[in-house]
Parts: C-alpha cells; structure tokens; sequence
C-alpha cells in the first residue's frame, strides 16, 4: 500500500499536475505475485504525514491518514478500511488531527489516538465489532504535541504516550472506566521517534530517540522506561547518546520496539560507534543491564529502516547501509539488508547472517512484514529518481515452519482466556484441569473394582 501525488513530481507536466492524490492497495498473492493496484482519490488538499496501517479482525486492513480538504487547511485524521479483499474505501472521519497513531492487539483490536484542542482522542474498535467507538479525551496541557503513539493489550486497555513541552508523557485509558494520571516518564525533544507496549500483566515500557539541537551540532539520545505494575513509571534511564551529524534520530524506523511471539520484547535502534553509525538490538526488559547485540557491519554506515515480528519468535531487521566504509553521510545509504533475529535461552539474542535485498538508492523510505500463516517476509520500499516506483522483496518462511492447526490454538487458548491478567494463571489453569482429569480416572476405576466384587 503507498501513496502519490502526481502533483508535486510533476516537473512541469501539466496532465500530472491536474491529477489528485491516491491512495493505493495492491494484494500480493501465494505465489508472490501482486494484484492489481485499486486506488482510493483523494480530495485536491492531498496527504500530510505518511500513512498508519494495520490489520485488524476479520481480515479487514485499517489506515489512519492526515488528509487537506485544500492546500491551506489543517489536516484532519481519516480513516479507510479494506475488507476481505476490497478496495480501500473512505470509513469515516476520526476526529482529529496529526500526529496520529493506528495500534493493533494481538485479537485483532484497533486504537486510534489522534490530537483535538486541548486533549488526545482515542478510539477503540474491538476484534467483534466493525466500527471504531465513540471518542475518549486524554487532557493536555497548553503545548504543541509532536509525537504520539498508542498500544494496546487484550483488554483494549490503551497506553497513549506522547511528545510535548519538552518531555515525554504517558497515559492509560482503561477499558473499566477508572481514571488514570497522566504520568511525564522522562525529558524528550520535539518529534521525537516514539514507541510503546503494554503487556497482559499489566506493565508497559516506552523507548525513544531524542534529537537536540545545540551549538556544536545536533546530539541524540536514546531512552527506555519500564513500567512496575499497574502501568506505573518511576523514570526513564538513558541507553545510548552520541553526536548526530546526519540527525538519524529523527528518521522513522531508526528506533523500533516490538512484541514477539513469544510474549519477549525485542529493542532495536541507531547508534554510534568509533564514527559509523550501526544497528544494535537487545531484549527491552534487560537493555540497560547487559550489552547489546550488534546487528550490522561496524565498518559501514547503517541507519535502521522498520522491525517486524515473525510467527516463529523471531523478528526481522531491516536498514538501510552503504555499500563500503564511508564517513557519516546519509546520501551514501544506498542499500537494503535484512537479518532474522531471536531471542534464545538465557535471553540470549541470536541473529542469522543478514542478507543485501535490494539496491534502491539514497533517501529510501523501507518497510517489512511477516505473514504470520507461512512466516514469509515481505519488505517494500520506494526507489527515487527517474521512473521513481514501488519495489518489493519477498522471502521464503523458516525451514520446517508450521502454522498452529484450528484445535491446537482452540487448547491453547482456553486456560489462557480464563486465567487473564495473573502471572502465572494460564500454567495453574492448566494444572487444574490435569488434576480434575486425574480425579476422575481414579473414581471411574474405584468403581469398576466395586462392580467386579459385587459379581
């Protein structure tokens, strides 16, 4: 899915420039084949920002967009929806406006956080129903807002962090209706690159990448926030700074936090080592306590581009590198690479060798996506310059990789639904019914050795 405006590449084409904007979805077949593009025009004000998009129950795709009725007025957060293979069509308005935020939970649940006059809305749309509700206000305080994201666990509790005033905040709007504080988890410059997650525990954590500008140069640092229960954060510690010629703390995708399979959370982001930038990647919960793992070649350039969960634990890493050691310049990063990670025994990182998928040029935008029936990946990016077009890569799944049957998901998670938000309470329920399976084997044969005596 990608956007265009024939308008602003036009360089003078008069045809072009009289075309509208659109949005545009293509479906990608088994055989790794693409459909036919259907798109979406857009009125004549265009996109602002680029584009959030998930996919939520039933099979339906969700993007959140900022979009201009007109060249001068504000963009508003608007909603489109694609179901069951069907063109992207206009859902409704989300009142709203940028920066915005599209999060998904693992049923199939979908948050929208957009910002109003004076408060944050959210919008909560749950695996069973087909229309996002009413709207929910987080109050702010006087401030422009320049980050927002939003995340959510099985709940459809919704943790909302955001970017103002200097500093970064955060907020829990529970699905009970019990008011939450606005909690300021640690300082934060404007637009700075924010992630966040709340687990089925009931803790959550925040990681961003925070970029000052001085009088020396531009200068970023990395933070981590971890949650005690109850969502509740004491302060952010710092993971990474250092000096940023090229500003890679402001790029999106150079800092990314994810969820896997296996409920681990897997840390990734941009730093800076003797000169080159690298990618470094460890277990959110112990990044601050033990090294990090280096995912890319110390000797090049390497800026990270997105980070996706696979079905199988892992998570595959995508950046952007160039194509021999070169001084810190951003127009030499000129290829795209690719690393499987996992998070092993003893929270151990493990990483396969990582492999060069395309060679798109400077200034790609890059994005990558696990489907999770075959573990294939898929990663797309925009390749600049004349003829510029959509490209894309796709893998092959794990060697041996087998998606869960229908009755295997169905045991799993029957303790798991019953046993929500306990540490520890989907093993006891499994241990319950062990126990109640014993019990009663014992009682039918006590009752067989009863008949045989009667006889």
């Amino acid at each position: 899915m990608w956007s265009a405006d024939p308008a602003r590449c036009s360089a003078g084409d008069g045809a072009a420039a009289d075309r509208p904007p659109s949005i545009a979805l293509a479906p990608l077949g088994a055989r790794d084949r693409p459909g036919a593009a259907r798109s979406l025009t857009l009125v004549p004000g265009g996109l602002s920002g680029r584009l959030e998009a998930e996919g939520l129950g039933g099979g339906q795709i969700a993007v959140l967009a900022a979009l201009r009725t007109s060249a001068r007025a504000r963009a508003t957060a608007t909603l489109l929806q694609a179901r069951h293979g069907r063109a992207l069509e206009l859902a409704e308005l989300a009142a709203g406006a940028p920066p915005l935020s599209l999060a998904r939970a693992y049923l199939g649940d979908g948050a929208i956080a957009a910002v109003r006059a004076g408060a944050i809305a959210v919008r909560v749309e749950r695996h069973y129903q087909s229309r996002f509700g009413p709207a929910r206000l987080i109050p702010l305080a006087r401030g422009e807002v320049t980050a927002l994201t939003a995340a959510m666990d099985y709940r459809s509790d919704v943790l909302v962090a955001w970017q103002q005033n200097g500093s970064i905040f955060a907020h829990m709007l529970r699905a009970s209706g019990r008011a939450e504080r606005t909690q300021r988890v640690g300082p934060g410059a404007p637009y700075a690159q924010l992630h966040a997650l709340v687990s089925d525990n009931d803790h959550g954590m925040i990681a961003w990448a925070s970029t000052d500008e001085c009088a020396g140069g531009a200068h970023t640092r990395i933070f981590l926030a971890l949650s005690s229960a109850g969502v509740t954060f004491a302060h952010a510690r710092e993971l990474a700074a250092f000096g940023d010629v090229e500003r890679v703390g402001r790029l999106p995708g150079s800092i990314e936090l994810e969820r896997l399979s296996t409920e681990n959370v897997l840390l990734a982001w941009t730093d800076l080592e003797s000169g080159h930038y690298v990618v470094r990647a460890a277990p959110a919960v112990l990044a601050l306590a033990r090294p990090a793992t280096r995912l890319s070649d110390p000797r090049r350039q390497t800026v990270l581009a997105d980070l996706a969960p696979g079905p199988a634990g892992e998570a595959l890493a995508l950046w952007r590198s160039s194509p021999r050691a070169a001084r810190s310049s951003r127009a030499l990063l000129t290829q795209l690479w690719v690393a499987r990670a996992s998070i092993m025994r003893h929270d151990r990182l493990a990483m396969r060798a990582a492999e060069l998928i395309g060679v798109p040029g400077a200034g790609t935008l890059a994005t990558i996506a696990v489907d999770p029936a075959d573990d294939r990946a898929l990663a797309a990016w925009f390749e600049p310059g004349r003829g510029a077009r959509i490209q894309y890569a796709a893998s092959r799944g794990r060697a041996g990789y087998a998606p869960p049957g229908p009755a295997s998901r169905a045991l799993a998670a029957a303790p798991a639904a019953a046993a929500a938000g306990r540490p520890g309470a989907a093993l006891l329920a499994a241990a319950a019914l062990v126990v109640a399976a014993s019990v009663l084997l014992a009682l039918r044969r006590r009752a067989r050795r009863r008949a045989r005596t009667r006889r």
